[in-house]
């Protein structure tokens, strides 16, 4: 619906004049402020802009607040990869005395390496499915708060579930790696 009411009940002090042309901010400016000049001499212009100038101003916290929570989204998956690292890396360490054991009772690297891998990434592969869960219940809350991007983007979830994977391949490959390479009996002392 739309009304028209005298300027004279409008209390609000200033005007908006909007000007579609391929001419500079300046240029514009000058022949609008002649214009005005004609029709009321004590009219001034206070603030000329361009549309993209307004548009960038209006949606500047929308984007500062879009940019702050993809820098703490990215910081929390840093630290959920560095937490996994620790903890998957530290339990494989813990084992360097029974993978001593295994290889002096003659079991091959291979098989010691592909042992450690299937309990290593075993609870890490619960973990990222139950996350994955999680999210995708999670992102109907979030999809209020987004514009134009689906809260179920598929390359976003695909890009986490490798990043937290691969970090906890790489936490369980390198320690079972090393203590493979470790004689036996130095792995039996240090039980």
């Amino acid at each position: 619906m739309e009304f028209y009411r005298p300027w004279a009940q409008y209390n609000f002090p200033y005007v908006n004049i909007t000007v579609r042309s391929n001419l500079t901010v300046d240029a514009v400016t000058k022949l609008v402020q002649s214009a005005l000049t004609k029709l009321n001499s004590e009219l001034a212009i206070a603030v000329s802009q361009t549309m993209d100038a307004v548009v960038a101003k209006s949606l500047g916290q929308a984007r500062l607040m879009m940019w702050l929570l993809g820098i703490f989204g990215g910081v929390a998956l840093l630290l959920a990869s560095i937490g996994i690292y620790g903890a998957v890396a530290y339990t494989v360490e813990q084992r360097t005395g029974e993978i001593g054991v295994r290889m002096a009772l003659g079991a091959q690297t291979t098989d010691v390496l592909q042992l450690i891998m299937a309990q290593g990434m075993k609870p890490v592969v619960v973990g990222l499915i139950a996350g994955l869960a999680a999210a995708f219940a999670l992102a109907r809350l979030l999809a209020s708060q987004l514009y134009q991007v689906s809260a179920y983007n598929p390359l976003l979830f695909s890009a986490a579930l490798l990043i937290l994977g691969a970090t906890a391949f790489l936490a369980c490959f390198l320690p079972a790696r090393r203590a493979t390479r470790v004689d036996p009996i130095q792995a039996l002392r240090t039980e």
